[in-house]
């Protein structure tokens, strides 16, 4: 399992600097909730996003979210 929660989170970070932000940056069009290490932590594999999250940087990244954390079984 750590190595398909690392592959989505590479897929999110590969997302996210496709689009130019900094985790700080994403996390701040996200909301005032998100912070930068909740990020981190996604791209890392450490943690899985909640729905609510998931949702928010599917938005943000213009990535379904089947794109982002799916496809892994």
């Amino acid at each position: 399992m750590p190595a398909v929660k690392a592959r989505r989170g590479a897929r999110v970070a590969q997302a996210r600097q496709q689009k130019g932000l900094s985790q700080q940056a994403l996390a701040h069009k996200i909301g005032k909730r998100t912070a930068r290490s909740t990020i981190a932590r996604v791209e890392l594999g450490i943690t899985t996003p909640t729905l609510d999250l998931a949702l928010a940087l599917s938005r943000e990244l213009g990535e379904s979210v089947e794109s982002l954390f799916g496809g892994d079984r």
